[in-house]
């Protein structure tokens, strides 16, 4: 018997608590991924306002010639 199989055997009121639980941990995965790029973010700042690291002007970058 498959894991679904198996869920849609439990009461309804409990399917909308175990649904309600993944839900939520898909949120919480998500809040680990924003932070994740909050800190690269904040650590990149530091590094260029530290003078560890310079900036590049895209439009010269990509510039066609």
């Amino acid at each position: 018997m498959n894991l679904l199989e198996q869920a849609i055997k439990i009461p309804p009121k409990e399917r909308v608590a175990l649904a309600e639980l993944i839900l939520a941990s898909i949120d919480n995965e998500n809040e680990k991924i924003n932070k994740a790029w909050v800190d690269e973010v904040q650590k990149r700042m530091k590094s260029v306002s530290d003078g560890q690291s310079a900036l590049l002007d895209f439009n010269k970058l990509y510039a066609q010639d």
